[in-house]
């Protein structure tokens, strides 16, 4: 699975159409949908999840690029010397903050040279140091060697913890079942959160932080499914079923787990 995914991002970097990104997400979710209805039907099952695993590598390719881009864009207007800030503009009334609202910040940028004139993402100095990074830097590729040492640490710190988890199993005789409804609970609010994040908040610091949780649920996922496999093996459970669902449930752990340290690495790099 890891391998096709492997190829698949290496093909697509990036979408050319939103059809292109609603038919592969959609195709992902379908993908996990007929996996768990022909569990048990080989040799389709091994299709179907080799098929869920290019649909997953063809979004992750732009994903990785995406979180690439904005890493080369942060090297290059530090070299601008063109700073960043977070300013409030508009202020939340007591009752507003007893309601849960926040005061609404946004980010500006400023010259180091010029601190008091700040622009922002939607203004001409912006659009012009965005055009200047897609002309002059992306084609010469000026920040890869960085970015590709970002991705061989993201790689490295995942394969570490796959291998400390997968040992903590072997070496300690524990059940680790009662994991499983914290991290489920776990999972599902960090998901709200970050599209709460996507849509309202667009906070960097708050993806940063969800990034950190997310290393520790799905750390503590891949400890729970190697436990749930060496229970399987133990009790004689050769079934299609449990082995598909075991071996994606370590997949996807592995391929968050992977993004949430290389959305850490990247940011942390600045």
């Amino acid at each position: 699975m890891l391998v096709l995914t492997t190829i698949a991002s290496r093909i697509n970097k990036a979408y050319e159409t939103s059809t292109e990104a609603f038919l592969t997400i959609g195709g992902s979710f379908g993908m996990m949908f007929l996996i768990i209805f022909y569990s048990e039907s080989y040799p389709l099952n091994l299709v179907i999840v080799g098929i869920f695993s290019l649909f997953i590598g063809w979004s992750l390719g732009p994903t990785i690029a995406h979180i690439g881009e904005k890493f080369k864009f942060r090297k290059y207007l530090k070299n601008k010397m063109v700073l960043s800030k977070t300013i409030t503009t508009k202020k939340t009334t007591f009752t507003d903050r007893l309601l849960g609202q926040e005061d609404e910040k946004k980010t500006v940028y400023y010259f180091k040279s010029e601190p008091e004139k700040t622009f922002d993402r939607i203004s001409d100095e912006f659009r012009e140091l965005k055009l200047d990074f897609e002309k002059n830097i992306l084609p010469h590729d000026r920040y890869n060697q960085e970015w590709q040492n970002i991705v061989f640490q993201a790689l490295i710190a995942t394969t570490l913890a796959v291998i400390l988890t997968a040992l903590i199993n072997i070496l300690i005789d524990y059940d680790f079942g009662f994991l499983g409804p914290i991290l489920f609970v776990c999972l599902i609010a960090l998901i709200i959160m970050e599209l709460l994040n996507a849509f309202y908040f667009k906070s960097k610091r708050r993806r940063l932080l969800q990034a950190y949780a997310g290393v520790i649920i799905f750390t503590l996922y891949l400890l729970y499914d190697f436990n749930r496999l060496e229970k399987a093996i133990a009790s004689g459970d050769t079934s299609w079923s449990t082995a598909i669902e075991i071996a994606v449930n370590l997949y996807l752990d592995i391929i968050n787990l992977f993004l949430d340290l290389l959305e850490i690495l990247a940011t942390s790099s600045e």
